[in-house]
């Protein structure tokens, strides 16, 4: 006679924090017992959206931190019923679980135009508007603008900005899409369009899983780096790191150039996050770097015509084993570099001090900067994330020291005190009082020429066009087109690439102010223009690397400074 089966055993928080505990050791036995509680896991039921939620989260950081190829393997299999599981619990049982990816659950955002006609192009499944802004612009004007004069009866019959969609949208595939559309087609500007999209302030539903979760696993696949050892949580020798030269960057197609854009954009939407180098990338500046343990980072230049005058915004995708376990970004200029990280929660514990290292390494070789500074925000200052999760003493450790000289002592005291105090973790008063400077870290030595702020030059610049030419900014543009021009034999600019030449009218009114601009040598005026060309490339690191080189520029920005 058979035996009968009786019903699976609930899966139970211990039971997931047991295996999130024997997933972070390596070596012994370690294999054989994640292997063990994995299988057990595996043979459980699961039905609280919590539990659910903490065991996809421990099987992707078994993912990202693999022992054995049989692991990576039962990891991959176990994450796939996960999620298979997780797109049946009914929606609203995954409401908790809003904002944390996990198939099925949603979240509520506001995106810019370019991310929401990405969501209703590409992923028309996992996008919806769900309501407007009360401070929004009424959106029946705004349709005016887009639809005919004969369908002008519609937007004035509507009695809400939900039903005139409904109405307007016809046989289009959602309320999304239509409206993405009607913007484009609206004649203005693509800033004006976005402006006005913005204008309406759309509430978008955005729902994980589906098409979404394919496309932030599109990336560049790599075979997995398994852990035989423990993990490298600190970093003994940091300037060791960032001073190690990087390996050539991947080579890569279009198609995989795209599929980083996507796995990116991807991994942030789920989480209502956005940054303007993922939404608006330079697509054929996207770089990938495959560093050591698994770790690679794909890197994000902005568009040309969206970057800043004179320094840009570089964002950056962290990766371990192909999966995405961070994100960032950088603002090079001079030897300078702004920059922060933010590690997925899901990763923490895992190698997040080695991993920002091997960040730096990157900004460091491929922008040519030896300072990097990251303002408070990052570990605190009005982020209450960044305060409870202690995220100071990650760049603590790499050797980042407040700015302000009074807070160093408080710095290396506390520090001190959680050195020698197994468990001990520094209150949200001292966490606060740390926040309250910018932090730095000087690889080699920098003076004041290669500190100068971009935000500083650009109020300079700013209070010049005030005092000089009465606020007329295109007449102060041609002044200094023509100055600079003249000044450094830039005289066949007709013949340049559109991007070339908007970069070198944006960088003319700093460099016209140089003081000394017509006594620099042949050399030197040569490199200006050059790098001034570069910055509209579609990878403007070569700007940055140029830049950081060119001691007489840095000294003539300096001297702008100083005559303010």
């Amino acid at each position: 006679m058979a035996h009968r089966t009786g019903p699976a055993r609930r899966l139970a928080p211990v039971d997931v924090r047991a295996l999130r505990q024997a997933a972070s050791r390596f070596g012994g036995d370690a294999a054989v017992r994640k292997a063990e509680l994995l299988r057990q896991a595996v043979a459980c039921a699961i039905d609280r959206p919590r539990v659910l939620h903490d065991f996809r989260d421990t099987l992707r950081f078994m993912l990202a931190y693999p022992e054995t190829p049989i692991l990576h393997r039962a990891a991959a299999h176990a994450l796939a019923r996960v999620d298979e599981l997780a797109s049946a619990f009914p929606a609203a049982a995954l409401q908790s679980l809003a904002g944390t990816g996990v198939p099925g659950s949603a979240v509520t955002a506001t995106l810019t135009l370019d991310l929401a006609r990405w969501l209703a192009h590409r992923h028309p499944d996992a996008a919806e508007i769900d309501s407007f802004g009360d401070d929004g612009r009424p959106l029946a004007g705004v349709l005016a603008l887009a639809l005919p004069p004969l369908e002008a009866e519609l937007t004035a019959a509507a009695e809400d900005s939900l039903e005139l969609l409904d109405e307007a949208k016809g046989r289009a595939p959602s309320r999304l899409a239509f409206l993405v559309d009607a913007i484009d087609a609206i004649d203005a500007a693509p800033a004006v369009r976005g402006l006005l999209y913005e204008s309406l302030v759309p509430y978008l539903t955005i729902r994980a899983g589906g098409t979404l979760a394919r496309a932030a696993t599109c990336g560049v696949a790599a075979t997995p780096f398994c852990h035989a050892a423990p993990l490298a949580k600190t970093v003994a020798e940091p300037r060791a790191v960032l001073d190690e030269p990087l390996p050539p960057p991947r080579p890569l197609s279009a198609r995989q150039r795209s599929a980083l854009i996507d796995t990116a954009r991807a991994t942030l939407a789920v989480l209502a996050r956005e940054t303007d180098p993922v939404t608006w990338p330079s697509r054929d500046g996207v770089t990938l770097y495959e560093l050591a343990r698994g770790a690679s980072i794909a890197l994000y230049p902005m568009d040309p015509a969206r970057r800043f005058a004179l320094d840009s915004h570089t964002g950056y995708l962290l990766m371990k084993n192909g999966v995405p376990v961070g994100y960032g970004g950088g603002w090079p200029f001079l030897a300078t570099c702004r920059t922060g990280i933010n590690v997925f929660p899901a990763f923490r514990g895992g190698e997040s001090s080695w991993l920002f290292a091997q960040v730096l390494r990157v900004y460091r070789h491929h922008f040519g900067v030896s300072r990097f500074v990251v303002e408070p925000y990052q570990f605190g200052a009005g982020n209450r994330e960044g305060l409870r999760s202690g995220a100071f003493w990650l760049y603590y450790r790499l050797g980042f020291r407040p700015v302000e000289r009074a807070l160093r002592g408080l710095a290396a005291a506390e520090f001190e005190r959680l050195r020698k105090a197994n468990g001990y973790r520094s209150p949200l008063p001292t966490m606060r009082a740390l926040a309250a400077s910018d932090i730095a870290l000087d690889v080699a030595p920098t003076d004041a020429a290669m500190r100068v702020d971009a935000g500083a030059l650009s109020l300079a610049v700013s209070r010049h066009v005030a005092e000089a030419h009465r606020g007329d900014r295109k007449a102060a543009e041609a002044t200094a087109v023509g100055r600079v021009a003249t000044a450094l034999g830039a005289g066949d600019r007709a013949r340049w690439p559109a991007a070339e030449a908007r970069a070198f009218r944006s960088l003319a009114q700093v460099v016209a102010r140089v003081p000394d601009l017509d006594r620099w040598t042949r050399d030197e005026r040569a490199a200006c223009v050059a790098l001034m060309r570069a910055k509209g490339a579609t990878d403007d690191a070569p700007y940055f690397r140029a830049l950081a080189t060119h001691r007489r520029l840095a000294e003539g920005m300096l001297a702008i400074l100083r005559e303010c």
